[in-house]
């Protein structure tokens, strides 16, 4: 029988369990987590919502939720999380990130209890900000700052795509030994091939930001008359609404095109299937991404993908083959998907490719036994030390 390891996993920053709720991607979320559970790993969240948060008690059975119950500011509760929930933080055999901005708390609690911390790096968290507020240079500077910590403290880096790990030793070049390559999973049950009316020409799905290039996109829709649906909405904030600037602007300038652009908003994640299936083509053209779930979602729906040739998306799409790959402008996004949609066999065969491709990389099981291993693997590499664990428990109960 497996030993059982005690995992902890920091959520996002200002995030929660509501805040995955409301945008319909929790049950996507917690996919991993619940996986590993098969594999005897005990699991601990410690989320930035209040007492709310243990209203998700049933729909994640057998995991410890911890949360800000007190109330307390949220960058106090932040830099305080790691006192908050020590009890339980002491059981831990590994602390882990769910994603780049989880790292203030997870360092906190990493420094203060030595417990190995895994930092999971989905994408460029300074690239990201850089490229929705470049004239933000301090936020810039103090998350390239937090982001070098996480790597230098951390036991192992989990990178999501070959750039991400090019970028962390950049960043830190001693740290390459302990950075691994770990993508994003996709439930390939639920991301089928499913027969469904075609409703939309195009689809996209993900957040409505400046960084997701949907100026170019929709200005290319709208020359060549053709449909799509959008499906998101704007960056969710820490206090669980929904920063919409950039597609109210999208709004105003293109309107609905006459009944050719859907504004379908949030859909939750369970149910993209259908809707990816409803569209011809699905279409991401990004400034940058990091390793984008929804596009590995549509290419294991077996659907011809567009996708910007930027880093996160090149890196996943082989031009021709299992996707097709264009520029940022609106010139290039039309050309594409003109050409694309002018050959039904092209669009066949990248379909069936992206699908193989999706399955033989992504799948759930494949992607768990192996972070299961790296989480043992960490737990063995750097035991916590009993001896400091027993007396931080002392001097705990002596509070």
């Amino acid at each position: 029988m497996r030993k059982t390891l005690n995992l902890t996993l920091f959520l996002r920053h200002m995030g929660s369990l509501r805040t995955w709720e409301d945008s319909g991607v929790l049950n996507r979320e917690m996919e991993m987590y619940r996986a590993l559970k098969e594999h005897n790993v005990n699991i601990s969240i410690i989320s930035h919502g209040g007492r709310d948060e243990y209203a998700f008690r049933d729909q994640l059975p057998g995991m410890m939720i911890l949360s800000n119950w007190m109330g307390l500011p949220a960058p106090i509760y932040e830099r305080r999380a790691h006192l908050i929930h020590a009890r339980r933080l002491l059981q831990s055999d590994v602390l882990i990130t769910a994603d780049s901005t989880g790292i203030v708390s997870a360092l906190r609690a990493n420094w203060a209890w030595r417990i190995p911390l895994v930092y999971r790096m989905d994408y460029h968290w300074s690239a990201l900000s850089r490229a929705t507020n470049p004239q933000a240079t301090l936020m810039i500077d103090n998350i390239i700052g937090l982001e070098k910590k996480g790597i230098a403290a951390a036991a192992q880096v989990l990178a999501s795509a070959p750039e991400i790990a090019e970028y962390v030793v950049q960043q830190a070049p001693a740290s390459a030994g302990k950075v691994s390559i770990l993508p994003n999973h996709v439930d390939t049950e639920i991301f089928r091939r499913i027969s469904a009316e075609k409703r939309y020409d195009l689809v996209y799905i993900g957040r409505l930001e400046a960084v997701k290039n949907l100026d170019a996109l929709l200005s290319a829709v709208q020359r060549l008359g053709l449909s799509i649906a959008l499906i998101g909405s704007g960056t969710a904030r820490g206090d669980g609404s929904f920063a919409n600037d950039e597609a109210d602007r999208l709004q105003a300038k293109f309107g609905d095109l006459d009944g050719r652009i859907h504004w379908l908003g949030r859909i939750r994640n369970d149910e993209l299937p259908v809707y990816i299936n409803q569209a011809k083509v699905f279409i991401l053209c990004s400034f940058t991404e990091g390793h984008p779930r929804a596009l590995i979602e549509a290419m294991a729906c077996a659907m011809p993908v567009i996708g910007s040739r930027v880093p996160g998306i090149q890196s996943v799409l082989q031009h021709g083959v299992t996707g097709y790959l264009c520029d940022t402008d609106a010139d290039s996004i039309a050309s594409a998907i003109k050409t694309v949609m002018a050959q039904p066999g092209l669009m066949r065969r990248m379909g069936e490719n992206a699908r193989k491709f999706a399955v033989e990389n992504y799948s759930l099981p494949m992607l768990a036994q192996r972070e299961y291993e790296l989480l043992v693997d960490v737990a063995r590499r750097h035991p916590v030390d009993g001896a400091a664990r027993r007396l931080a428990h002392y001097v705990l109960r002596r509070r």
